[in-house]
């Protein structure tokens, strides 16, 4: 076959590289040249090596050997940081967004620094963007709140804003529409007009046909064909990826059902969010397929069958009633659902792939509820038979697996479910053209069983193939239904794009709303926190007035100084996804140190205070280390150096001595305004901490290492310096509150702050943190320590019990706690609200 034009410059050179990992050789001494201004497709089955070289271009995975020729230098192995201020997009498969983090901040991080607009600005020149492509996405959404779709067109907008001179697109319309498809297409060809090189992945055969210019094929990480896309037929192309002829892709149809056939499956004026008066019906050996332009409520009716969220209307499987709104009794009656979201919905991504496969079988797989290991297996090997599952052994966590064979274990859990109805979202997206034809052959072996088969695909060119009936969506209503020789892909496409439906059911465009947001938008917890303290205050005052003598504020002040201080240090660590169970003891140390300077002067306490601080960055430092390099889990790291540090302070002051100079507690006492200065550093560190982390690329970098390290290094962050940054701030904000400790005492107590890592862990919970990393506020924490002193001074002062003291702490605790998920519900019923219209 002809090769490409030597005449064009080739903008990404990949030259030899390998790429092995324990027992796999993904790729094998592959070679590959990309030329400007022209669209090169790398094809492959699942597990081909493809998404691994394309990461090894962008920087996301390390390669064992080879170089990377990209803007005129050379590489053994790039950054993502790099790879994108070279000039290299790349759109992956599972969109690189981290979920905590808004659209804006999303993009922002996305962008080559070159590229990036000012913090200031951003929000206005992200909205921009999205309408010079008339995209209607929220730029101050979060991304968590983003469907599949979204995501994918963000991070194809940001990849398009950064001005790329090589775009990797991979599998970029598997989660969307025809409208959109189309969209990016003509987005691909103006790219190509201005000389940007396009890499090419995806198993949509047609796409490459209609678009590309160049094909290279893996098969088992080495090259087995590469030329002109001219010089094939799709045919050719198809043998070529699988190594075979595949004579028949999708398997007969059965002949049309009588008129004295009863319905598996009968759908009869189902209603809910998004959708209304949907009704349609399943004979036994069909396939019904559901269609439309994307949003336009066939998932949310495939999910209504499931039992999520209808609210009217009638389901009937082989003549029975079932109820609509609750998924559980839509199991029971035999519905099984399978998310086209596999890892992120529908598996358990670190479990085995016999513990996946058996999941919807656990009375069958565990007879009495104990586990038989010898029966999961022959469940197991039922379950995935003929479906040709790629794997060892059947141990293989399943998120090591392809995304074929991932849904090969989904549809075995199905079958394995004994379904009287299955519903299928997506079955073969990001599936390879061989695993196409198991699944496909599958599932019209299921619906001869007597299932009821319900597959919703935006593939027309599937739909086609694999089904009976299709049903097509517009607007939230069924908009034609296309049976026996109808179903055709124009007919389809041509329904859902030619629709005049009016229905009063709005969801293809939500409601946007300009809003101004103040720089301290997204703060309700903090002023929750600070209102119960003062509700907490002037209640306590009229028990007792003493309350709020001006000494006893002082003093409440002072020592929520030392909970704000622990707070924040464990929240840094909290929000990349780890804990710090040394903070109590760094404190203790602290204060331990600067009990053997504070007889000397202020001059020296200084001194002091400076090796406290560096004492407590070494321990972080230490606890990063231990993380980030030797992969310990945080818990354990930091457990074995709080056990360390303490037995260090201890043996510094075996017993509590090292009283403070006079001028020097005097000088640690000192209050402006009534306020006392220890206090008001730990807010200005505060405020110091949020401006950082809600307003700087460091501060977006945290919250992704937190939210989803596999993304976020994709995004461009570096999460070990992340993680190990974070634990080192966190063992000076720790020392810093041994300083707030040692005002307040005047000793050194190696045994005085071990109780606080418990408090710390405390404020951060109820300050609305999650404690599974990605999100938080230094703000939402300073107000949980005011808090919790308040508490514990205001329980002294009302003269309870120490039971009565430990249930009020308990329920102020509690609500606290509960007001961020309070506030998640309110927001889940507006944009319900929203998209019902």
């Amino acid at each position: 076959m002809n090769e490409t034009p030597t005449t064009v410059a080739s903008a990404l050179t990949l030259s030899g590289i390998t790429k092995t990992y324990p027992g796999v050789t993904a790729l094998d001494a592959v070679s590959v040249d990309i030329a400007a201004g022209r669209v090169h497709a790398v094809l492959g089955e699942n597990g081909a090596g493809k998404s691994t070289l394309v990461g090894i271009a962008a920087g996301s995975v390390v390669p064992d050997s080879g170089t990377i020729g990209l803007a005129g230098r050379e590489f053994d192995r790039i950054r993502p940081a790099e790879a994108r201020e070279a000039g290299l997009a790349i759109v992956y498969q599972i969109p690189a967004l981290a979920p905590s983090l808004s659209v804006v901040d999303a993009v922002l991080l996305l962008l080559p620094a070159s590229k990036r607009p000012s913090r200031r600005t951003a929000a206005a020149w992200v909205a921009a963007h999205f309408e010079k492509l008339s995209l209607k996405i929220d730029p101050h959404a979060q991304v968590s709140s983003l469907s599949l779709r979204e995501a994918h067109l963000v991070e194809i907008a940001a990849a398009l804003a950064s001005d790329p001179r090589v775009l990797v697109l991979d599998e970029p319309t598997e989660a969307l529409g025809p409208e959109e498809t189309a969209w990016l297409f003509a987005q691909v060809r103006s790219l190509l007009a201005e000389g940007v090189a396009i890499v090419y992945i995806t198993h949509r055969i047609p796409e490459v046909m209609e678009i590309g210019n160049d094909l290279t094929v893996l098969r088992d990480g080495r090259v087995v064909g590469r030329g002109l896309v001219a010089d094939f037929t799709a045919d050719e192309v198809v043998e070529l990826i699988v190594g075979r002829s595949l004579e028949t892709t999708f398997p007969d149809k059965p002949a049309a059902p009588s008129a004295s056939d009863a319905p598996a499956l009968e759908v009869l004026e189902l209603s809910g969010p998004g959708y209304d008066n949907v009704s349609f019906s399943v004979y036994p050996g069909q396939i019904i397929g559901l269609a439309g332009v994307e949003g336009n409520g066939q998932r949310r009716v495939l999910r209504g069958i499931a039992g999520d969220g209808a609210t009217g209307g009638r389901i009937l499987v082989n003549g029975h009633e079932i109820p609509t709104r609750s998924r559980r009794a839509a199991a029971a009656a035999g519905v099984v659902f399978l998310p086209g979201d596999r890892i992120g919905e529908a598996m358990f991504g670190k479990m085995s792939i016999r513990e996946n496969a058996v999941a919807g079988a656990l009375k069958a797989a565990m007879p009495g509820g104990f586990v038989r290991r010898r029966r999961e297996y022959e469940l197991t090997r039922e379950g995935v038979d003929g479906l040709a599952v790629k794997t060892p052994h059947f141990e293989v966590p399943v998120s090591a697996l392809s995304g074929g064979n991932q849904q090969k274990v989904l549809l075995a859990r199905g079958r394995l479910g004994d379904p009287k109805v299955l519903l299928v979202e997506d079955p073969t997206q990001g599936v390879d053209a061989g695993a196409r034809v198991d699944i496909y052959a599958f599932l019209r072996e299921m619906a001869a069983s007597g299932v009821a088969v319900v597959v919703l695909s935006t593939d027309a060119v599937e739909l086609e193939g694999l089904c009976d009936r299709v049903v097509v969506f517009s607007r939230g209503r069924v908009q034609t239904t296309l049976i026996g020789d109808d179903v055709d892909e124009r007919a389809i496409t041509g329904a859902a794009v030619l629709s005049s439906e009016t229905a009063s059911v709005e969801i293809a465009v939500k409601a946007r709303r300009s809003r101004s947001r103040s720089i301290l938008a997204g703060e309700t917890q903090a002023v929750v926190l600070l209102g119960l303290a003062v509700t907490l205050s002037v209640i306590t005052s009229f028990v007792s007035s003493a309350f709020l003598s001006p000494l006893s504020i002082s003093q409440l002040l002072a020592a929520a100084s030392v909970l704000i201080l622990v707070g924040l240090a464990q929240l840094v660590v909290v929000m990349t996804g780890g804990i710090d169970l040394s903070i109590g003891s760094v404190t203790a140390l602290s204060a331990v140190v600067l009990s053997f300077f504070a007889q000397q002067g202020i001059g020296l306490f200084l001194v002091g205070l400076v090796l406290a601080l560096a004492a407590g960055a070494v321990v972080g430092l230490i606890n990063g280390l231990l993380v980030t390099r030797l992969s310990l889990p945080p818990v354990i790291a930091t457990l074995v150096s709080s056990i360390a540090v303490l037995g260090v302070a201890q043996v510094l002051r075996p017993s509590p001595g090292g009283a403070a100079r006079a001028d020097v507690l005097t000088t640690l006492g000192l209050a402006v305004a009534g306020v006392p200065v220890i206090l008001a550093l730990a807010i200005v560190i505060a405020v110091a901490m949020w401006f950082v982390i809600q307003r700087t690329r460091g501060g977006r970098a945290l919250r992704a290492a937190g939210s989803d390290p596999v993304k976020a290094n994709r995004m461009g962050v570096r999460v070990p310096r992340t993680r190990l940054l974070a634990s080192v701030t966190a063992g000076g904000l720790a020392a810093l509150a041994g300083l707030a400790v040692y005002s307040r005492s005047g000793i050194g107590d190696a045994n005085a702050a071990q109780a606080l890592t418990l408090t710390s862990v405390t404020a951060v919970v109820i300050a609305g943190a999650s404690i599974f990393g990605g999100s938080g506020s230094a703000l939402a924490v300073a107000a949980a320590g005011v808090l919790l002193q308040t508490v514990t001074s205001a329980l002294a002062f009302l003269s309870l019990g120490l039971s009565w003291q430990y249930w009020i702490q308990g329920a102020f605790v509690l609500f606290a706690a509960v007001v961020p998920l309070v506030m998640v519900l309110v927001r889940r019923g507006r944009s319900s609200r929203v998209r019902t219209g």
